[in-house]
């Protein structure tokens, strides 16, 4: 077996141009589409040149056999070697399409956007529910995050450019979410970290990644500092971003606490984990 990728979006070997989520030793979700490109039109173009470099050359060199001699294996390939494809087993290690943790990469877009209401003091998303963060700073309005469906959540500004945010709501498989929910969660912090939520991205530190318990559900937590190089002259190194993942009735469908907290801001630290402490499952 190659050397293990770290974890990430790669190749899909069974979708040529499409992407799929690489945990570290498995495949995860379903396929994600390919890219937007060219459409077929480019592609006749590109066979027309290939087959008149291949008469040209056969017109010039009619005896000398395979004009292109051994033809090499494609190294970045991410087809696993073996009889046949079996996602149940870790596979031969992806060649990635973007490297670097918070490289921009392509993230589900979910069509219906987020909002920020409360009801009975609470805010509700994605079968979760907490209390509105503590402190008049709070207003009501979603920060955005493409790949979270039902998302409901309240920002506070920090400084020029700069936003703390609370959301709850869910994410799914089907597109192209692990089912597992530490891998899952891993995907999330991957997809905010490589979008505009932080452009100055630098590095990311991780300081929980544990089981975690909701209304007696058995969950995932990951905290990780997440360090910015934009916003140095506002003495602000970074986000804690802690995102938290609930099972639900459906296998495919994972309910998703999402905090970002400035580092070192004592008070938006507090604000924020007054939220996460009253953080339920409601179904």
């Amino acid at each position: 077996m190659d050397r293990m990728a770290e974890p990430g979006w790669y190749a899909d070997p069974a979708a040529p141009g499409g992407r799929r989520y690489w945990d570290g030793q498995r495949w995860a979700g379903q396929p994600r589409p390919p890219r937007r490109g060219g459409g077929m039109g480019m592609w006749l173009v590109i066979a027309l040149i290939v087959v008149g470099t291949v008469v040209g050359a056969i017109m010039l060199f009619p005896q000398s056999g395979n004009i292109f001699a051994a033809t090499p294996e494609d190294p970045r390939s991410a087809r696993p070697t073996g009889e046949q494809w079996n996602e149940l087993e870790p596979t031969a290690t992806p060649e990635p399409v973007e490297t670097g943790f918070g490289a921009p990469i392509d993230c589900p877009v979910v069509i219906e956007p987020p909002r920020s209401e409360i009801v009975d003091g609470r805010l509700h998303g994605g079968g979760l529910s907490i209390e509105p963060p503590a402190g008049e700073a709070w207003i009501e309005s979603s920060a955005w995050m493409e790949w979270l469906h039902d998302s409901n959540g309240m920002i506070r500004d920090i400084a020029p450019g700069w936003i703390s945010n609370v959301n709850v709501g869910y994410i799914d498989a089907d597109d192209g979410f692990s089912t597992t929910m530490s891998a899952a969660a891993e995907q999330f912090v991957t997809c905010m970290a490589s979008s505009g939520m932080f452009e100055g991205f630098e590095r990311r530190e991780i300081l929980i990644n544990e089981d975690y318990v909701v209304s007696d559900r058995i969950g995932w937590r990951l905290t990780s500092n997440i360090y910015v190089g934009n916003m140095r002259h506002e003495g602000i190194e970074g986000d804690v971003v802690d995102v938290i993942l609930v099972p639900t009735d459906d296998a495919k469908r994972f309910a998703v606490y999402v905090s970002c907290a400035t580092i070192d801001h004592e008070e938006n630290q507090q604000q924020v984990a007054y939220s996460r402490a009253s953080l339920r499952f409601d179904g």
